[in-house]
């Protein structure tokens, strides 16, 4: 799944992931829906952790 992407994301490919707007992806990351470290202004999100949210929607959690 996600072949094509790098293990760590940035909001831009996590944006095209889920196909979603930036300001959905900020919600999912401020929420708590889906991990991530900021590294100075910038996020950063392991693909691992997008993968995990998904199967979790998938399965009704």
């Amino acid at each position: 799944m996600f072949e094509r992407f790098p293990d760590v994301i940035d909001v831009k490919e996590l944006c095209e992931m889920l196909c979603i707007s930036k300001k959905t992806a900020y919600r999912l990351l401020n929420d708590g829906q889906i991990p991530y470290r900021k590294i100075g202004r910038i996020y950063r999100i392991r693909k691992r952790d997008v993968i995990t949210f998904m199967t979790s929607r998938r399965n009704g959690q």
